[in-house]
Parts: C-alpha cells; structure tokens; sequence
C-alpha cells in the first residue's frame, strides 16, 4: 500500500468564511486554497483527505491536509 501523501495548510480567515492555504502542494509543487466552512464552525472539521486542485496523474486523487502546527 502506498501512503498518501500530506499537505500542510494554514488556516485563514476570509470575509466568506475560513479557508486552509496550502503553499506548496506535495503532488505538484503549486500553491491550493480549501474552504474551511462557515466562522461560526470549525475549520479543524475539513482536515483530511482532500482532493488536489491539480491533476498530476496521481494515483491517491489527494493527500491528508494537515494544521501548520
């Protein structure tokens, strides 16, 4: 089995809502925005596995977003 790879995402809050930034994709090196829900709900709920914003011909169709801690 292959493991997934992770990304690692900072939270930021936008007038719409949260959004987790991922400054360098582990797939294709490119920089991807997630939406992190509501500011009234937790972001911390939308960590996981994503879908990459890229098509690299990646097997996993993703990676783990990770808090930079």
């Amino acid at each position: 089995m292959t493991d997934i790879p992770e990304a690692l995402a900072q939270l930021v809050k936008d007038k719409h809502g949260w959004l987790w930034v991922v400054s360098k994709c582990p797939l294709c090196g490119k920089r991807h925005v997630h939406g992190g829900g509501p500011l009234d709900g937790d972001p911390h709920d939308r960590l996981g596995h994503r879908a990459a914003h890229c098509v690299t011909g990646d097997t996993h169709g993703g990676y783990v977003l990770k808090a930079v801690e």
